[in-house]
């Protein structure tokens, strides 16, 4: 059987899979599988959980991940992404990949709040400024 490389990078960490001997995953236009020996592919990847299989095990793994691009050449599937959670457990990697999420929101809501206080200092400091 024939099998590829599996890359999954973020900003802050790097996996390297061998021997991926299937991959599944989801963008715009739906559900979309990869096999060994695929044409060159592209696409962006959906908010969700990707699986793939090795040719070592007979079950599926689980990556989480807020979307991400996806570029297949070479024998080498590679996904880039913001963040990701790879495991065998579908529900922990689910509920990963949720509060992953919520973290990520609440850190962009807290950056919001500091950068309207900035704006105001800002346009305060202008009108002393000014008059």
């Amino acid at each position: 059987m024939s099998s590829f490389q599996l890359v999954v990078a973020s900003p802050l960490r790097v996996e390297r899979i061998d021997a991926v001997a299937s991959f599944v995953g989801r963008d715009a236009s739906g559900q979309f599988g990869l096999l060994a020996q695929h044409e060159p592919f592209i696409t962006v990847l959906e908010w969700g959980l990707a699986r793939f299989r090795t040719e070592a095990a007979p079950h599926w793994r689980y990556i989480a991940l807020p979307g991400g691009t996806l570029r297949y050449y070479g024998g080498q599937l590679q996904i880039a992404t913001r963040n990701f959670v790879i495991g065998e457990a579908l529900a922990t990697v689910a509920a990963a990949l949720k509060h992953d999420t919520a973290r990520e929101a609440d850190q962009r809501a807290a950056l919001r709040g500091s950068l309207d206080q900035l704006e105001q200092a800002l346009m305060q400091r202008l009108w002393r400024m000014k008059g």
